[in-house]
């Protein structure tokens, strides 16, 4: 372990011995893998369908596929992958991680098949239950791994807060389906699902990504000696910001406050930018690799998804249709441009590597064991990050624009980038495979 100028450590890798086993953490690798592939090839099948208003049948599916089945599921992984190392204590039960995977694969299915028909009866309510279920399971193993931690650090205090916000975005969730077919709120549905959403992308995905951001980006740039007081400062206004909106959103207070609320929350987030800068300014590895150029591009993503947000929070469209062109360019640069390139980048550095330690780490000076940079092919990943820009850019200009059929070629590409980026993934496990004991 090595430590900044605060005392804070960071690991010099990313698996030990109280890390679950790797063929669990695998399913969760894989299959959010194959909800990429899925997710971008049908939004280049039913990219007409992404037009008009946020709420309806086929865009709410494949939002879930993107939440749920992509970027939650990449999270389950990387946490029950990270938490033990980071935090140095062994994960709780991994028999309960293997047990939430089936289940929450079973939920996620039936969810989204009930989305994209609007069959939103008993089927889905139980579908809804069973990812609700499968989530709180993941939050138990969570806490009592948690909670046998004797030295937390800042990484640690925002995966518990993530935590707190998963939970409150799950019950929510659950919630609103139910009400879908068996109306009982009289509020307007729309109204909770604004707030549902912001819970699950700020409180939920965004507070793990910064929290593990803090360790795995000084890890792989090799950064040293910087302080993490933009940090500290993000996570005080994140939560003020979050805990605030939700509350005005609730109660209909006064728009003044709202926006108040909102920019703090802007604040927080630039906070967390400025501690990037300030990593990659003292980090000692200058080239950047595959896996952090897609990193780095996905916090610029981040960048135009504040200030896309801000922008619809204080401006004033009075057209309808433009508002929702907003809205749908907003939410794919979250979801493509700053979750999608992210995760992408980070898997090109946690999944090598788990493949390589659990297959080669015991071989080192008894045979010829590859390198980590020789683990998947760097010219496949040049290809597949220049296309999944260039359709993530096309993308957003379509939607922007209502222009379908430049929606549609945008994400054409980000399928063929998808397609490319499970091959490099697949040819690790095929490694796996091979040589695996």
């Amino acid at each position: 372990m090595k430590s900044n100028s605060e005392g804070m450590t960071t690991p010099t890798n990313i698996a030990s011995s109280l890390a679950p086993p790797f063929s669990m953490v695998s399913k969760y690798f894989l299959a959010a893998v194959l909800s990429f592939i899925v997710l971008a090839g049908l939004c280049a099948l039913f990219a007409g369908d992404m037009q008009g208003h946020h709420f309806q049948p086929k865009l709410l599916a494949l939002t879930h596929i993107a939440t749920l089945g992509w970027v939650t599921m990449t999270i389950f992984g990387a946490m029950y992958q990270l938490v033990p190392v980071v935090l140095e204590v062994k994960l709780f039960s991994a028999k309960l991680g293997e047990i939430q995977f089936w289940l929450y694969i079973i939920g996620i299915v039936g969810l989204v098949y009930g989305f994209w028909g609007f069959n939103v009866g008993a089927h889905f309510t139980a579908s809804a239950s069973l990812v609700t279920l499968a989530i709180l399971i993941f939050i138990v193993n969570m806490f009592f791994t948690m909670a046998k931690v004797t030295k937390w650090n800042l990484t640690g205090l925002f995966l518990l807060t993530a935590l707190v916000y998963l939970k409150i975005t799950a019950l929510a969730g659950l919630l609103l389906s139910i009400n879908l077919g068996f109306p009982f709120i009289s509020r307007i549905h729309l109204d909770y699902l604004k707030i549902h959403a912001h819970l699950g992308f700020v409180g939920w995905v965004a507070m793990v990504i910064m929290g593990v951001a803090l360790k795995l980006i000084p890890m792989f740039g090799l950064s040293h000696g910087f302080s993490t007081t933009p940090t500290k400062v993000a996570y005080i206004l994140v939560n003020i910001g979050l805990l605030g909106t939700t509350v005005e959103w609730l109660m209909t207070g006064p728009g003044w406050l709202l926006r108040l609320y909102v920019a703090l929350l802007a604040i927080g987030v630039l906070a967390f930018l400025f501690q990037l800068v300030e990593i990659f300014r003292h980090r000692m590895k200058k080239i950047l690799d595959i896996g952090m150029k897609h990193s780095v591009v996905a916090f610029g993503y981040f960048l135009l998804s504040l200030v896309t947000g801000v922008f619809l929070a204080f401006a004033d469209v009075g057209d309808e249709g433009v508002k929702q062109a907003l809205v749908l360019t907003y939410g794919a640069a979250v979801i493509f441009g700053f979750f999608s390139m992210l995760i992408v980048g980070q898997m090109y550095k946690i999944v090598p590597f788990l493949v390589w330690f659990h297959t080669f780490s015991d071989r080192v000076g008894k045979e010829p064991v590859p390198m980590l940079k020789d683990m998947f092919s760097e010219r496949l990943g040049t290809i597949q990050f220049g296309l999944i820009n260039f359709g993530i850019v096309f993308t957003l200009v379509g939607l922007l624009l209502m222009q379908p059929h430049l929606l549609r070629a945008g994400f054409i590409v980000v399928f063929l980038a998808s397609v490319l980026f499970a091959v490099n993934i697949g040819n690790l496990f095929r490694l796996r495979i091979h040589y695996g004991n």
